[in-house]
């Protein structure tokens, strides 16, 4: 299953009326297999869904910059993280847009567009997964060895922008299939955008990006989490800091979050890319369930780029007060508003240990 998976959900191969041929086909009439149901399904709750994220996302990620650009200093690598991953998951909804109208009406914006719209995706869902593996390495520095991040952090900001372009140039060569191989292409009067593979490298090219796909947008960034939270955890209970329970909390919905939202959709992708369902002889039910779980999966992992301000920023105290200084700036609230909200500028930073700037305070 490739990226394209988003753009021709609800135009899938079954467009209209589909024949289920069982294996022993030779003896039987085909099944008919009415998806009509599906399609109007998708046409609602795509469009739907897609849209709240849009607003939700797109207000969330633009305020993030907006705090960085204008009330709040960058002061760690996980600063410069969070403001490319804001960048990127706004890239990656502007992409909705596409895909709604794509769901209703088919893909209508020509071959061009689609090859844009594809690899936009594909570049910003590599680098948004790729920037939350860095933020999970960055936290342990910063928590679990905070003496020496304190000797390097005037330094560990250079090189952190090195990585960023890095990992930048990385997620634009994970999507070249995208960009190469992504065209418009009609189907049942409708035009769908879809990578088409030419015959002589369609296994070799297809399993590679279905397997990057799986990897880097599930597995090796889980692994992370999983590995430098676990360590972080440890160090945060054998400390005596008052914010300790907090910051918990905030590591368990960073892992909950990222496992409940993207999942289900690494599934199904894996049990398509592996075949697990035998998609070739699955009857005509089993094959409208992954039709919809297809769609409801895929749906629900976009949801995580309105989260992700949530989890990473505006969870945090410092972040919160780093709002109202942007609505004071812009002087949408009073100097009085912003000191009853905020308290004094000499609020308590505890310890080195807890000072893990917009993440966890």
């Amino acid at each position: 299953m490739q990226f394209s998976s988003f753009l021709q959900t609800s135009k899938s191969e079954y467009y209209t009326t589909d024949y289920y041929v069982p294996s022993d086909y030779d003896s039987q009439i085909p099944e008919i297999c009415d998806v009509r149901n599906i399609q109007e399904f998708s046409k609602i709750f795509q469009p739907l869904v897609q849209s709240l994220v849009f607003l939700i996302g797109i207000s969330g990620n633009t305020l993030v910059l907006l705090t960085y650009g204008f009330a709040k200093r960058i002061k760690s690598m996980t600063d410069i993280y969070l403001i490319n991953l804001a960048v990127a998951d706004l890239l990656l909804l502007l992409t909705l847009p596409f895909l709604s109208i794509s769901a209703v009406k088919g893909w209508v914006f020509g071959n061009d567009m689609c090859k844009v719209v594809q690899g936009v995706y594909a570049i910003n869902f590599f680098s948004g997964f790729l920037f939350l593996t860095c933020i999970s390495v960055d936290r342990y520095i910063e928590i679990v060895r905070a003496v020496e991040a304190l000797t390097i952090r005037q330094r560990s900001i250079k090189y952190s922008k090195l990585i960023t372009l890095t990992l930048w140039l990385a997620s634009v060569l994970l999507s070249l299939p995208e960009l190469i191989y992504s065209q418009s292409k009609p189907h049942d009067g409708l035009y769908i955008c879809k990578m088409i593979f030419p015959e002589e490298v369609t296994g070799t090219i297809k399993s590679m990006s279905n397997f990057f796909q799986i990897f880097l947008g599930f597995v090796f960034p889980f692994l992370v989490m999983v590995v430098c939270y676990s360590i972080i955890i440890r160090t945060l209970l054998s400390g005596r800091s008052f914010r300790k329970h907090k910051a918990l909390k905030v590591i368990i919905s960073v892992v909950m979050v990222f496992v409940i939202f993207q999942l289900p959709y690494t599934l199904v992708t894996f049990m398509e890319t592996t075949d697990f369902l035998g998609s070739h002889q699955m009857s005509c039910d089993i094959r409208k369930s992954k039709d919809i779980a297809i769609i409801i999966t895929s749906n629900l992992a976009f949801t995580r780029c309105c989260l992700n301000p949530v989890i990473y920023a505006f969870v945090g105290v410092n972040f919160r007060k780093d709002i109202f200084l942007l609505l004071k700036n812009f002087g949408c609230i009073s100097r009085t508003t912003y000191a009853r909200c905020c308290g004094s500028s000499r609020d308590s930073r505890t310890s080195v240990m807890m000072d893990t700037n917009s993440f966890i305070l």
